[in-house]
């Protein structure tokens, strides 16, 4: 029982430091370490955004190549190439706008083989 008592007396000798002041500065490790995180964080953010662009140019391409199944070859690449480029343009303008709301010809998804050539 004296060992716990003695620890806890040790701890409560020292206290944390806490900062209840709002004018009282940070350390420099303190710093060190928020710097550091919010530097991590903006190149997973980088990381994110470049990942879900990618996401999207292969959805634009698989549904260019499902629209185009029945096309020649260069036709699909072409039509390929294209959405890969422009990506969430191609499915917002090309297939919804135009083939879905004008054309009212939706194509027929098979998520069996998302990449017919």
């Amino acid at each position: 029982m004296t060992a716990v008592s003695g620890d806890t007396s040790i701890n409560n000798r020292n206290p944390l430091r806490v900062n209840s002041n709002s004018n009282v500065s940070s350390t420099d490790s303190e710093d060190y370490v928020k710097n550091k995180l919010l530097k991590n964080f903006e190149y997973s953010l980088i990381f994110i955004f470049t990942f879900v662009v990618f996401l999207m140019n292969f959805i634009a391409v698989s549904i260019s190549l499902q629209c185009n199944k029945d096309k020649s070859f260069m036709i699909k690449m072409s039509s390929a190439l294209f959405a890969f480029m422009f990506g969430f343009l191609y499915i917002l303008i090309n297939y919804f706008m135009y083939r879905v709301n004008l054309k009212s010809n939706a194509c027929i998804i098979c998520s069996d083989n998302p990449f017919p050539f």
